[in-house]
Protein backbone atom coordinates (compact mmCIF):
# COMPACT_ATOMS: atom_id res chain seq x y z
CA UNK A 1 0.00 0.00 0.00
CA UNK A 2 1.41 3.41 -0.94
CA UNK A 3 1.49 6.21 1.58
CA UNK A 4 -1.19 8.10 -0.32
CA UNK A 5 -3.47 5.07 -0.08
CA UNK A 6 -2.78 4.92 3.65
CA UNK A 7 -3.68 8.59 3.98
CA UNK A 8 -6.95 8.08 2.07
CA UNK A 9 -7.82 5.28 4.48
CA UNK A 10 -6.83 7.30 7.57
CA UNK A 11 -9.00 10.32 6.69
CA UNK A 12 -11.77 9.07 4.38
CA UNK A 13 -13.57 11.75 2.41
CA UNK A 14 -11.06 14.43 3.38
CA UNK A 15 -8.11 13.64 1.09
CA UNK A 16 -7.37 14.40 -2.56
CA UNK A 17 -4.32 12.94 -4.26
CA UNK A 18 -2.40 13.47 -7.50
CA UNK A 19 -4.22 15.35 -10.22
CA UNK A 20 -7.32 15.63 -8.02
CA UNK A 21 -5.48 18.34 -6.08
CA UNK A 22 -6.47 21.71 -7.54
CA UNK A 23 -3.41 23.46 -8.97
CA UNK A 24 -4.24 26.70 -7.17
CA UNK A 25 -3.94 24.96 -3.78
CA UNK A 26 -0.26 24.23 -4.29
CA UNK A 27 0.77 27.84 -3.76
CA UNK A 28 -0.26 31.37 -2.90
CA UNK A 29 -0.93 34.60 -4.85
CA UNK A 30 2.68 35.25 -5.81
CA UNK A 31 2.34 37.16 -9.10
CA UNK A 32 4.64 34.91 -11.12
CA UNK A 33 2.60 31.86 -10.13
CA UNK A 34 -0.59 33.73 -10.95
CA UNK A 35 0.77 34.58 -14.40
CA UNK A 36 1.39 30.88 -15.02
CA UNK A 37 -2.09 29.90 -13.87
CA UNK A 38 -3.68 32.60 -16.06
CA UNK A 39 -1.76 31.30 -19.08
CA UNK A 40 -2.80 27.73 -18.30
CA UNK A 41 0.80 26.65 -17.67
CA UNK A 42 1.61 23.74 -15.38
CA UNK A 43 2.46 24.65 -11.80
CA UNK A 44 3.70 22.50 -8.96
CA UNK A 45 1.07 20.45 -7.12
CA UNK A 46 1.44 18.60 -3.83
CA UNK A 47 1.17 14.83 -3.70
CA UNK A 48 -1.90 15.05 -1.46
CA UNK A 49 -4.34 17.52 0.06
CA UNK A 50 -5.95 16.99 3.46
CA UNK A 51 -9.11 19.06 4.09
CA UNK A 52 -9.04 19.28 7.88
CA UNK A 53 -12.38 19.82 9.62
CA UNK A 54 -11.15 19.77 13.21
CA UNK A 55 -8.06 19.94 15.39
CA UNK A 56 -8.23 16.14 15.56
CA UNK A 57 -7.89 15.94 11.77
CA UNK A 58 -4.83 18.17 12.02
CA UNK A 59 -3.36 15.93 14.71
CA UNK A 60 -3.92 12.84 12.56
CA UNK A 61 -2.32 14.46 9.51
CA UNK A 62 0.66 15.70 11.53
CA UNK A 63 1.32 12.27 13.06
CA UNK A 64 1.03 10.66 9.65
CA UNK A 65 3.46 13.09 8.04
CA UNK A 66 5.94 12.74 10.91
CA UNK A 67 5.75 8.96 10.81
CA UNK A 68 6.33 8.83 7.05
CA UNK A 69 8.84 11.72 7.00
CA UNK A 70 6.72 13.67 4.51
CA UNK A 71 6.65 17.46 4.27
CA UNK A 72 3.41 19.06 5.45
CA UNK A 73 2.38 22.55 4.31
CA UNK A 74 -0.42 24.24 6.31
CA UNK A 75 -2.64 26.46 4.16
CA UNK A 76 -5.43 28.85 5.03
CA UNK A 77 -6.79 31.43 2.60
CA UNK A 78 -3.66 31.30 0.43
CA UNK A 79 -3.55 35.09 0.18
CA UNK A 80 0.22 35.42 0.69
CA UNK A 81 2.48 36.73 -2.06
CA UNK A 82 5.98 35.54 -1.06
CA UNK A 83 5.72 31.79 -1.67
CA UNK A 84 4.91 30.91 1.92
CA UNK A 85 2.73 27.92 1.01
CA UNK A 86 4.45 26.67 -2.16
CA UNK A 87 4.16 22.88 -1.95
CA UNK A 88 6.45 20.52 -3.82
CA UNK A 89 5.34 17.32 -5.52
CA UNK A 90 6.12 15.10 -2.54
CA UNK A 91 4.36 17.24 0.09
CA UNK A 92 0.99 17.12 1.81
CA UNK A 93 -0.99 20.37 1.88
CA UNK A 94 -3.08 20.70 5.03
CA UNK A 95 -6.09 22.77 3.97
CA UNK A 96 -7.61 24.53 7.00
CA UNK A 97 -10.39 26.43 5.20
CA UNK A 98 -13.17 24.21 6.61
CA UNK A 99 -12.17 25.19 10.16
CA UNK A 100 -14.28 28.36 10.19
CA UNK A 101 -15.97 28.25 13.59
CA UNK A 102 -16.33 31.45 15.61
CA UNK A 103 -16.86 30.95 19.34
CA UNK A 104 -19.12 33.02 21.59
CA UNK A 105 -18.17 36.69 21.75
CA UNK A 106 -17.43 38.01 25.23
CA UNK A 107 -18.96 41.45 24.69
CA UNK A 108 -17.76 42.70 28.07
CA UNK A 109 -14.08 41.84 27.63
CA UNK A 110 -14.10 41.83 23.83
CA UNK A 111 -12.60 38.33 23.57
CA UNK A 112 -13.46 35.79 20.88
CA UNK A 113 -11.91 32.46 19.88
CA UNK A 114 -11.90 31.53 16.19
CA UNK A 115 -10.60 28.55 14.27
CA UNK A 116 -7.55 29.11 12.10
CA UNK A 117 -9.36 28.78 8.78
CA UNK A 118 -11.87 31.52 9.58
CA UNK A 119 -11.65 34.35 7.06
CA UNK A 120 -10.99 37.75 8.58
CA UNK A 121 -13.86 39.41 6.72
CA UNK A 122 -16.29 36.85 8.17
CA UNK A 123 -14.99 37.49 11.68
CA UNK A 124 -15.40 41.25 11.25
CA UNK A 125 -19.01 40.78 10.18
CA UNK A 126 -19.67 38.69 13.30
CA UNK A 127 -17.96 41.19 15.60
CA UNK A 128 -19.78 44.14 14.04
CA UNK A 129 -23.10 42.55 15.00
CA UNK A 130 -21.99 43.03 18.62
CA UNK A 131 -20.63 46.53 18.04
CA UNK A 132 -17.02 45.36 18.00
CA UNK A 133 -14.06 45.26 15.62
CA UNK A 134 -10.69 43.56 15.66
CA UNK A 135 -9.31 46.63 13.90
CA UNK A 136 -7.19 44.50 11.57
CA UNK A 137 -7.81 45.58 7.98
CA UNK A 138 -5.23 44.25 5.51
CA UNK A 139 -6.11 44.59 1.83
CA UNK A 140 -6.67 40.81 1.81
CA UNK A 141 -9.40 40.97 4.49
CA UNK A 142 -11.93 39.10 2.33
CA UNK A 143 -9.66 36.11 1.61
CA UNK A 144 -7.07 35.93 4.42
CA UNK A 145 -7.50 33.43 7.26
CA UNK A 146 -6.76 34.13 10.92
CA UNK A 147 -4.18 31.35 11.21
CA UNK A 148 -2.30 32.67 8.20
CA UNK A 149 -2.40 36.25 9.47
CA UNK A 150 -0.83 35.16 12.75
CA UNK A 151 1.69 32.86 11.06
CA UNK A 152 2.92 35.64 8.74
CA UNK A 153 2.99 38.44 11.35
CA UNK A 154 0.41 40.53 9.54
CA UNK A 155 -0.21 44.25 9.75
CA UNK A 156 -3.36 46.11 8.72
CA UNK A 157 -4.26 49.51 7.34
CA UNK A 158 -5.32 50.77 10.79
CA UNK A 159 -2.24 49.46 12.61
CA UNK A 160 -1.39 52.94 13.95
CA UNK A 161 -4.59 52.77 16.03
CA UNK A 162 -5.10 49.07 16.76
CA UNK A 163 -1.59 47.67 16.48
CA UNK A 164 -0.41 44.70 14.45
CA UNK A 165 -1.74 41.16 14.71
CA UNK A 166 0.54 40.36 17.66
CA UNK A 167 -1.10 43.10 19.73
CA UNK A 168 -4.51 41.47 19.21
CA UNK A 169 -3.71 37.93 20.37
CA UNK A 170 -4.65 36.60 23.78
CA UNK A 171 -4.08 32.87 23.28
CA UNK A 172 -3.25 30.30 20.61
CA UNK A 173 -4.21 26.64 20.11
CA UNK A 174 -1.45 24.69 18.38
CA UNK A 175 -0.75 21.20 17.08
CA UNK A 176 2.93 20.36 17.41
CA UNK A 177 4.96 18.38 14.89
CA UNK A 178 4.37 15.16 16.82
CA UNK A 179 0.61 15.72 16.90
CA UNK A 180 0.12 17.09 20.41
CA UNK A 181 -2.66 19.67 20.91
CA UNK A 182 -1.52 22.48 23.23
CA UNK A 183 -3.02 25.76 24.45
CA UNK A 184 -0.76 28.76 24.94
CA UNK A 185 -1.46 32.10 26.62
CA UNK A 186 -4.45 33.87 28.16
CA UNK A 187 -5.81 37.39 28.71
CA UNK A 188 -5.11 39.78 30.29
CA UNK A 189 -1.32 39.73 30.31
CA UNK A 190 0.45 37.87 33.08
CA UNK A 191 3.91 38.03 34.59
CA UNK A 192 4.63 34.33 35.04
CA UNK A 193 7.68 33.92 32.88
CA UNK A 194 8.01 34.05 29.09
CA UNK A 195 4.87 33.45 27.05
CA UNK A 196 5.24 30.86 24.29
CA UNK A 197 2.56 31.97 21.82
CA UNK A 198 4.60 34.96 20.51
CA UNK A 199 7.06 32.43 19.04
CA UNK A 200 4.33 31.39 16.60
CA UNK A 201 3.72 34.89 15.26
CA UNK A 202 5.65 34.93 12.00
CA UNK A 203 6.63 31.25 12.21
CA UNK A 204 4.86 30.47 8.89
CA UNK A 205 3.80 26.99 9.97
CA UNK A 206 7.37 25.81 10.64
CA UNK A 207 7.06 25.43 14.43
CA UNK A 208 3.57 23.90 14.56
CA UNK A 209 0.13 24.36 13.02
CA UNK A 210 -2.14 26.98 14.55
CA UNK A 211 -5.67 25.57 14.85
CA UNK A 212 -7.39 28.38 16.77
CA UNK A 213 -6.62 31.82 18.16
CA UNK A 214 -8.23 33.95 20.86
CA UNK A 215 -8.35 37.63 19.95
CA UNK A 216 -9.16 40.88 21.72
CA UNK A 217 -11.64 43.15 19.93
CA UNK A 218 -12.47 46.84 20.45
CA UNK A 219 -15.77 48.73 20.38
CA UNK A 220 -16.55 50.15 16.96
CA UNK A 221 -15.60 53.84 16.92
CA UNK A 222 -18.42 56.32 17.30
CA UNK A 223 -16.98 58.56 14.58
CA UNK A 224 -14.20 58.75 12.00
CA UNK A 225 -13.03 62.04 10.56
CA UNK A 226 -11.03 61.96 7.30
CA UNK A 227 -8.62 64.44 5.73
CA UNK A 228 -6.14 64.59 2.86
CA UNK A 229 -3.19 66.91 2.22
CA UNK A 230 -0.84 67.71 -0.64
CA UNK A 231 2.89 68.26 -0.05
CA UNK A 232 5.60 69.59 -2.35
CA UNK A 233 7.52 66.33 -2.06
CA UNK A 234 7.74 62.95 -0.35
CA UNK A 235 10.33 64.09 2.21
CA UNK A 236 8.06 66.88 3.50
CA UNK A 237 5.19 64.42 3.70
CA UNK A 238 7.30 61.99 5.71
CA UNK A 239 8.16 64.71 8.20
CA UNK A 240 4.49 65.56 8.62
CA UNK A 241 3.65 61.89 9.00
CA UNK A 242 6.31 61.56 11.71
CA UNK A 243 5.05 64.56 13.67
CA UNK A 244 1.44 63.48 13.39
CA UNK A 245 2.17 59.95 14.55
CA UNK A 246 4.26 61.08 17.51
CA UNK A 247 1.78 63.77 18.62
CA UNK A 248 -0.52 61.32 20.40
CA UNK A 249 -3.49 61.95 18.12
CA UNK A 250 -6.31 59.36 17.81
CA UNK A 251 -5.10 58.38 14.34
CA UNK A 252 -6.85 55.53 12.60
CA UNK A 253 -5.17 55.30 9.22
CA UNK A 254 -2.27 57.42 7.96
CA UNK A 255 -0.74 56.86 4.52
CA UNK A 256 1.65 58.90 2.39
CA UNK A 257 1.78 58.38 -1.40
CA UNK A 258 4.52 59.63 -3.65
CA UNK A 259 3.49 61.61 -6.73
CA UNK A 260 3.35 58.68 -9.14
CA UNK A 261 1.42 56.46 -6.72
CA UNK A 262 -1.04 59.28 -6.03
CA UNK A 263 -1.60 59.98 -9.72
CA UNK A 264 -2.14 56.28 -10.38
CA UNK A 265 -4.53 55.64 -7.50
CA UNK A 266 -6.45 58.91 -7.47
CA UNK A 267 -6.62 59.94 -11.12
CA UNK A 268 -9.20 62.63 -11.70
CA UNK A 269 -9.46 63.52 -8.00
CA UNK A 270 -6.25 65.50 -7.59
CA UNK A 271 -5.48 69.09 -8.64
CA UNK A 272 -3.37 69.34 -11.79
CA UNK A 273 -0.48 71.04 -9.98
CA UNK A 274 1.10 71.05 -6.54
CA UNK A 275 0.86 67.42 -5.51
CA UNK A 276 4.38 66.12 -4.96
CA UNK A 277 3.01 63.72 -2.34
CA UNK A 278 -0.43 62.91 -0.96
CA UNK A 279 -1.17 62.26 2.72
CA UNK A 280 -4.40 60.55 3.81
CA UNK A 281 -5.33 60.28 7.47
CA UNK A 282 -8.25 59.69 9.75
CA UNK A 283 -8.97 60.20 13.44
CA UNK A 284 -11.48 58.01 15.21
CA UNK A 285 -13.16 57.44 18.55
CA UNK A 286 -15.85 59.35 20.39
CA UNK A 287 -17.31 62.12 18.22
CA UNK A 288 -15.62 64.94 20.11
CA UNK A 289 -12.30 63.06 20.23
CA UNK A 290 -12.29 62.42 16.45
CA UNK A 291 -13.18 66.07 15.76
CA UNK A 292 -10.45 67.39 18.05
CA UNK A 293 -7.94 64.98 16.54
CA UNK A 294 -8.62 66.04 12.96
CA UNK A 295 -8.35 69.72 13.94
CA UNK A 296 -4.98 69.12 15.60
CA UNK A 297 -3.83 67.10 12.59
CA UNK A 298 -4.66 70.00 10.29
CA UNK A 299 -2.55 72.37 12.37
CA UNK A 300 0.44 70.00 12.36
CA UNK A 301 0.18 69.16 8.65
CA UNK A 302 -0.06 72.80 7.58
CA UNK A 303 2.97 73.65 9.73
CA UNK A 304 4.87 71.17 7.54
CA UNK A 305 3.79 72.86 4.30
CA UNK A 306 0.59 70.95 3.58
CA UNK A 307 -2.31 72.17 1.47
CA UNK A 308 -5.68 70.74 2.52
CA UNK A 309 -7.53 68.76 -0.15
CA UNK A 310 -10.58 67.98 1.99
CA UNK A 311 -12.12 64.62 2.89
CA UNK A 312 -13.34 63.41 -0.55
CA UNK A 313 -10.06 61.74 -1.56
CA UNK A 314 -9.89 59.88 1.73
CA UNK A 315 -13.47 58.71 1.36
CA UNK A 316 -12.68 57.46 -2.14
CA UNK A 317 -9.78 55.47 -0.73
CA UNK A 318 -12.00 53.96 1.97
CA UNK A 319 -14.52 52.85 -0.65
CA UNK A 320 -12.00 51.32 -3.08
CA UNK A 321 -9.01 50.34 -0.92
CA UNK A 322 -9.37 46.57 -1.36
CA UNK A 323 -10.05 46.54 -5.11
CA UNK A 324 -7.14 44.78 -6.85
CA UNK A 325 -8.98 43.82 -10.03
CA UNK A 326 -6.53 45.68 -12.25
CA UNK A 327 -3.75 43.31 -11.20
CA UNK A 328 -5.22 40.37 -13.07
CA UNK A 329 -5.51 42.48 -16.21
CA UNK A 330 -1.81 43.36 -16.07
CA UNK A 331 -0.72 39.80 -15.31
CA UNK A 332 -2.92 38.43 -18.09
CA UNK A 333 -1.26 40.86 -20.52
CA UNK A 334 2.21 39.57 -19.53
CA UNK A 335 3.13 42.56 -17.36
CA UNK A 336 4.72 41.53 -14.09
CA UNK A 337 3.30 43.66 -11.27
CA UNK A 338 4.72 43.01 -7.83
CA UNK A 339 4.82 44.66 -4.42
CA UNK A 340 7.71 44.60 -1.99
CA UNK A 341 7.69 46.20 1.43
CA UNK A 342 10.29 47.06 4.06
CA UNK A 343 10.37 48.95 7.35
CA UNK A 344 12.62 51.73 8.63
CA UNK A 345 12.96 54.36 11.31
CA UNK A 346 11.89 57.95 10.68
CA UNK A 347 15.58 58.87 10.44
CA UNK A 348 16.21 56.24 7.74
CA UNK A 349 13.00 56.47 5.71
CA UNK A 350 13.92 59.33 3.31
CA UNK A 351 17.19 57.67 2.29
CA UNK A 352 15.65 54.22 1.99
CA UNK A 353 12.93 55.58 -0.28
CA UNK A 354 15.38 57.45 -2.52
CA UNK A 355 17.88 54.59 -2.76
CA UNK A 356 15.25 51.98 -3.58
CA UNK A 357 13.74 54.06 -6.39
CA UNK A 358 17.18 54.66 -7.89
CA UNK A 359 18.08 50.97 -7.75
CA UNK A 360 14.81 49.66 -9.20
CA UNK A 361 14.67 52.22 -12.01
CA UNK A 362 18.04 50.89 -13.19
CA UNK A 363 16.48 47.51 -14.06
CA UNK A 364 15.95 47.76 -17.87
CA UNK A 365 12.61 45.95 -17.97
CA UNK A 366 11.00 48.08 -15.25
CA UNK A 367 8.41 50.45 -16.71
CA UNK A 368 7.04 51.91 -13.45
CA UNK A 369 7.89 52.03 -9.76
CA UNK A 370 6.20 54.04 -7.06
CA UNK A 371 5.79 53.87 -3.31
CA UNK A 372 3.89 54.83 -0.24
CA UNK A 373 4.53 54.89 3.51
CA UNK A 374 2.04 53.39 5.96
CA UNK A 375 1.77 51.44 9.23
CA UNK A 376 3.23 54.38 11.13
CA UNK A 377 4.35 53.93 14.72
CA UNK A 378 6.41 55.89 17.22
CA UNK A 379 9.84 55.01 15.78
CA UNK A 380 9.12 54.60 12.08
CA UNK A 381 6.87 53.14 9.39
CA UNK A 382 6.63 50.68 6.55
CA UNK A 383 7.54 51.53 2.96
CA UNK A 384 5.59 49.75 0.24
CA UNK A 385 6.82 49.70 -3.36
CA UNK A 386 4.80 48.71 -6.42
CA UNK A 387 6.89 47.70 -9.43
CA UNK A 388 5.75 46.92 -12.98
CA UNK A 389 8.05 45.27 -15.49
CA UNK A 390 7.73 43.69 -18.94
CA UNK A 391 9.93 40.62 -19.47
CA UNK A 392 11.95 40.66 -22.69
CA UNK A 393 10.58 38.49 -25.56
CA UNK A 394 13.03 35.73 -24.68
CA UNK A 395 12.95 36.57 -20.96
CA UNK A 396 11.29 34.94 -18.00
CA UNK A 397 8.98 36.61 -15.45
CA UNK A 398 10.44 34.66 -12.53
CA UNK A 399 14.00 35.69 -13.42
CA UNK A 400 12.89 39.32 -13.74
CA UNK A 401 11.09 39.15 -10.42
CA UNK A 402 14.25 37.80 -8.82
CA UNK A 403 16.36 40.67 -10.15
CA UNK A 404 13.83 43.27 -8.98
CA UNK A 405 13.77 41.80 -5.49
CA UNK A 406 17.56 41.59 -5.47
CA UNK A 407 18.15 45.25 -6.19
CA UNK A 408 15.20 46.50 -4.13
CA UNK A 409 15.90 44.62 -0.91
CA UNK A 410 19.66 45.03 -1.23
CA UNK A 411 19.23 48.81 -1.53
CA UNK A 412 16.76 48.90 1.36
CA UNK A 413 19.02 46.83 3.60
CA UNK A 414 22.11 48.86 2.74
CA UNK A 415 20.24 52.03 3.79
CA UNK A 416 19.41 50.50 7.17
CA UNK A 417 15.86 49.23 6.60
CA UNK A 418 14.45 45.93 7.70
CA UNK A 419 13.87 43.88 4.55
CA UNK A 420 10.36 42.85 5.58
CA UNK A 421 7.48 44.56 7.31
CA UNK A 422 4.24 42.58 7.00
CA UNK A 423 4.18 40.05 4.14
CA UNK A 424 6.34 37.44 5.84
CA UNK A 425 9.40 35.61 4.52
CA UNK A 426 8.08 32.62 2.58
CA UNK A 427 10.55 31.46 -0.04
CA UNK A 428 11.08 34.86 -1.66
CA UNK A 429 12.76 36.73 1.17
CA UNK A 430 14.84 34.08 2.94
CA UNK A 431 18.34 35.19 2.03
CA UNK A 432 17.84 38.81 3.06
CA UNK A 433 15.85 37.85 6.15
CA UNK A 434 18.61 35.66 7.54
CA UNK A 435 21.33 38.16 6.64
CA UNK A 436 19.44 40.68 8.76
CA UNK A 437 18.89 38.20 11.61
CA UNK A 438 22.26 36.45 11.54
CA UNK A 439 22.89 37.07 15.27
CA UNK A 440 19.60 35.37 16.17
CA UNK A 441 19.82 32.49 13.70
CA UNK A 442 21.60 30.05 16.02
CA UNK A 443 18.96 30.37 18.73
CA UNK A 444 16.15 30.13 16.20
CA UNK A 445 17.65 27.00 14.65
CA UNK A 446 17.86 25.37 18.09
CA UNK A 447 14.24 26.25 18.74
CA UNK A 448 13.17 24.81 15.43
CA UNK A 449 15.17 21.61 16.02
CA UNK A 450 13.31 21.13 19.30
CA UNK A 451 9.81 21.76 17.93
CA UNK A 452 10.26 20.12 14.52
CA UNK A 453 13.27 17.79 14.66
CA UNK A 454 12.34 16.13 11.37
CA UNK A 455 11.99 19.48 9.55
CA UNK A 456 8.71 18.29 8.08
CA UNK A 457 6.69 21.47 8.68
CA UNK A 458 6.34 23.69 5.60
CA UNK A 459 9.72 22.67 4.18
CA UNK A 460 11.38 25.42 2.18
CA UNK A 461 9.47 28.29 3.82
CA UNK A 462 11.13 30.75 6.21
CA UNK A 463 14.16 28.47 6.53
CA UNK A 464 15.83 27.41 3.29
CA UNK A 465 16.36 23.84 4.50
Amino acid sequence: MTWTQELLKLLPGRVDVGTDVAAALGGDLNPVRQMRLLRGDEVSRPAALVRAKSAQDVQAAMRFAAGHKIGLVPRGGGSGVVGGVAAAGQDIVLDLRAMQAIGPVDRVSGLVTVQAGCLLGRLEERLAADGLTLGHYPQSIAVASLGGLVATRSSGQYSTRYGNIEQMIAAVELVTADGELVHLGRSPRRSLGPELWPLLVGSEGTLGVITAVTLAAWPLPEAEEIASYAFPGFAQGLEAMRRLTRAGLPLGVIRLYDRDDALHGFAGLLPEEGVGALLLLSCLGATEVAAAGIAAAKRIAEACGAVSLGPAIGRHWLATRNDVSEWERYLSAGVLVDTVECGATWTQLPQVYADVLTAVRAVPEVVAVFGHAAHAEAAGAGLYFTVAGVPLPDGDAEELQGRIWEVLLSAAGAAGASVGHHHGVGRMRQRWAWQERREELGLLERLRATLDPGRMLNPGALWSQ
